[in-house]
């Protein structure tokens, strides 16, 4: 099951969410999306992260320490603009050949 956080941020200023996995696993060679959305289950993400094995640029998320799971996603300034204020939920998942597994979920308040 995965972790629910509720993390606040500022619209139109730029974020850093530090994720770690509990318990601490390995995440090298492996592929993880983050995405916020206006409901869990809902169609599209406002706002898409990706992070692939075997590339050196990824969109806005960054290994911190592969050995125990840590790493971290840059929301900036242009990402939040358009969004009014509110909770907006997200999910950090790892993503696998026909797989997702969801490794932590939970709110993001966009503040005024």
């Amino acid at each position: 099951m995965p972790i629910q956080v509720q993390a606040p941020l500022v619209r139109m200023e730029d974020g850093l969410l530090v994720v770690q996995l509990a318990p601490s696993v390995p995440i090298g060679g492996q592929n993880w999306q983050f995405e916020l959305m206006n409901r869990f289950g809902g169609v599209s993400g406002r706002i898409v992260k990706n992070m692939a094995s075997g590339f050196l640029v990824s969109s806005g998320m960054n290994i911190t320490n592969s050995g125990i799971g840590i790493m971290t996603v840059q929301v900036n300034s242009q990402d939040t603009s358009g969004l009014p204020y509110g909770n907006y939920a997200f999910a950090v998942t790892r993503l696998d050949s026909g797989n997702r597994t969801a490794a932590t979920e939970g709110f993001l308040l966009i503040l005024p």
